[in-house]
């Protein structure tokens, strides 16, 4: 019989969370479970409740998948008016995981209604324009139905948007919007930005766009008591910084202050509260004697990683054979193992419940559909093979996909080999990946329960040990994949890397990456005579050096390392050519310096590194880098003519707008 019919997922936990879309999302609010993160984030948020002045502006760190997004829609329910089903909702879940927390935010909205909620999700474009449009739209909910003139400020937040829109402007309308508030009986104003990091990233490619100071200028706004407080959440995958790549050092450690600013609050749950929520998650209904069977065999497994020191967190024997059992189907190995990996590819957004909802090959609902029975596991083996299967690009930081690499490369060598010693190759090349962690690792006693015969897992390791794919560490007590590599190709990197020095990126990119010529279809279909314009890379270093007038068309790209580098280009740069050019101000110019160091780089590494050529591992991990360095350079080298509006154009000295390829 299929586990289907007697395992099923909560579909709430398994879809991503939108704070706009499901913002008045009553399930969601139902199912939300308060770990020990978002209850120590609640505590911190009360503290402020009493306080004048006090930071009132967190920003919530944590890979997709971590629950950030939810627990904001959570906290927006806890703030909003009590008399609402959703907010009653929100407290009884709160009161079920702690007893004083509830007490203090009732206090904050007792005879209120509520907070306004200015909920915004990121996207590639100016943040202050959608920060201003939510809170017109926050505003007008707010005023809705209630009696008498509505305030001048609801026409002043629209308004705001037809015009351009500063740092000075955003302040003075929240200041207005929370004095027209103190009139009513609202409790305070609460702005979540989710995803910031897609703003961040629009504003490191965008010279001129100030978001990151507005952020700076909020939280500062923030701290200052007033009758009607401001809150701001910030959500995001990395620290501010880290969107600050290829800025310069001064950039990146402006944004790293606007950083201070803000309580930073890493969301990344420990594997014993993931596990918590996974065992909610599952809706199990076994008969007895089936239940007392998973029992008894996960009760077995559990005293091995026990002795073995590899339980999650301070969980005893009897609390985590507890734990274990409601994630059933899932070996306590597998379960152990899964929030792990899922942090190590969360930048693919592969998290472990779109896994448990996963019908691919090999994700949980295909392999309980088709593949396990009843009182059977999902071993660490099933794992490997959904991410090797489903995540080509498995993963984003070099180091970890050289890991894969060993392991592919060993089931790679072994060819038509038995069954149970792939599965034993796998599992050990899992565990191997998320590195040893506590008892967590490779070691035999844990590798052991994977396997029904003890018979089986003897043959199964003796045979990977006769064929030297596996060798056991003594010392550690564990079994490690034998790299087949010492090559360090990080190193080798980092090394070339230094000897390249500085160059000029418009001489290299015109020897190394010359643009096609761009074709004037139009022109060249009305009159029969093809008509094309020369791309040229210029920077501030060589643009004396190009030809000013010619009779051919170009395109010439102006790459920009830096924000002096704008003022130069309108200064001295793009009146110098012929009415016969485009000139372009690119604003990637830093972003491309990067790209295009690290391809030179590897180039000059394949060069000077000889273990290349006899080293099987290290050239198939060195490839995979080329090959990821190279996609990202010609990424960014199509976007100069396919996202055009990415860029500042120049024609005969007057600035134009370009919205695409056809423009």
């Amino acid at each position: 019989m299929s586990l289907s019919k007697h395992v099923a997922v909560n579909t709430h936990y398994t879809r991503s969370v939108n704070l706009e879309r499901d913002e008045s999302s009553a399930a969601l609010v139902e199912s939300y479970i308060p770990t020990s993160r978002s209850l120590r984030t609640l505590s911190k948020v009360s503290e402020t409740f009493s306080e004048a002045s006090a930071p009132r502006s967190w920003s919530l760190i944590g890979p997709y998948g971590s629950g950030k997004s939810a627990f904001s829609v959570f906290l927006s329910h806890l703030l909003s008016s009590p008399s609402t089903p959703t907010t009653k909702k929100a407290f009884q879940v709160l009161r079920r995981a702690d007893k004083t927390l509830p007490r203090a935010f009732a206090n904050v909205t007792k005879r209120k209604s509520g907070f306004i909620k200015v909920l915004v999700t990121g996207a590639p474009e100016p943040m202050s324009a959608r920060i201003i449009g939510s809170m017109a739209d926050a505003a007008e909910k707010f005023w809705q139905g209630r009696k008498g003139k509505k305030p001048l400020i609801l026409k002043k937040l629209r308004a705001a948007l037809k015009s351009e829109i500063n740092v000075s402007v955003v302040l003075e309308l929240v200041q207005e919007l929370q004095d027209q508030l103190k009139k009513t009986d609202c409790a305070g104003i609460l702005i979540v930005i989710d995803e910031l990091g897609k703003f961040l990233e629009y504003e490191a490619r965008h010279y001129g766009a100030n978001d990151i100071y507005l952020l700076q200028a909020l939280a500062e706004h923030a701290y200052k008591g007033q009758s009607v407080n401001l809150y701001l959440f910030a959500l995001l995958h990395q620290s501010f910084e880290q969107y600050a790549k290829g800025l310069g050092e001064n950039l990146k450690n402006e944004w790293s202050k606007v950083q201070g600013r803000f309580e930073e609050v890493p969301f990344l749950e420990a594997a014993e509260q993931v596990l918590r929520v996974v065992s909610v998650a599952f809706e199990t209904s076994f008969s007895e004697k089936q239940a007392a069977r998973i029992a008894t065999k996960t009760a077995a497994v559990t005293k091995v990683l026990a002795k073995a020191g590899a339980l999650p967190g301070s969980l005893d024997v009897d609390a985590a054979q507890k734990l274990f059992n409601g994630c059933y189907p899932l070996h306590p190995l597998s379960a152990m193992l899964l929030p792990a990996l899922c942090q190590k590819v969360a930048q693919n957004e592969r998290t472990l419940f779109s896994y448990l909802g996963s019908h691919e090959d090999y994700g949980f609902q295909q392999l309980i559909s088709q593949s396990i029975n009843p009182g059977e596991y999902i071993y660490p083996h099933h794992i490997f093979d959904y991410f090797i299967t489903n995540q080509s690009a498995v993963i984003g930081d070099h180091r970890t996909h050289r890991r894969w690499v060993e392991v592919i490369t060993a089931i790679e060598r072994i060819g038509d080999a038995d069954v149970a010693v792939l599965q034993l190759l796998k599992t050990i090349g899992i565990l191997n990946i998320i590195g040893a962690k506590g008892g967590l690792k490779a070691s035999r006693a844990l590798l052991a329960t994977c396997f029904n015969a003890e018979l089986i897992f003897d043959s199964s390791v003796a045979a990977l040990e006769g064929m030297s794919v596996v060798t056991y560490r003594k010392f550690n007590n564990e079994y490690r994949v034998w790299q087949g590599s010492d090559f360090d190709l990080e190193d080798a990197v980092r090394s070339e890397l230094d000897n390249l020095g500085k160059f000029s990126l418009a001489s290299e990119l015109a020897e190394s990456k010359p643009l096609m010529p761009v074709v004037a279809r139009r022109y060249t279909i009305q009159t029969g005579a093809l008509r094309y314009f020369n791309p040229v890379f210029i920077d501030a270093k060589n643009y004396n050096k190009i030809e000013k007038k010619t009779d051919e068309p170009r395109i010439i790209f102006y790459l920009a390392a830096g924000q002096d580098d704008e003022a130069f280009f309108f200064k001295m740069v793009a009146n110098s050519f012929s009415a016969m050019d485009l000139t372009a101000l690119c604003l990637s110019g830093s972003q491309l310096y990067e790209a295009l160091a690290e391809v030179e780089a590897l180039k000059r590494v394949q060069r000077h590194a000889h273990q290349l050529d006899t080293d099987p591992v290290a050239k198939r991990g060195f490839e995979y880098r080329v090959t990821s360095a190279e996609k990202a350079l010609d990424i960014l080298l199509q976007d100069l003519l396919n996202a055009p509006e990415k860029s500042k154009w120049v024609v005969e000295g007057d600035e134009n707008i370009v919205r695409s390829k056809r423009d």
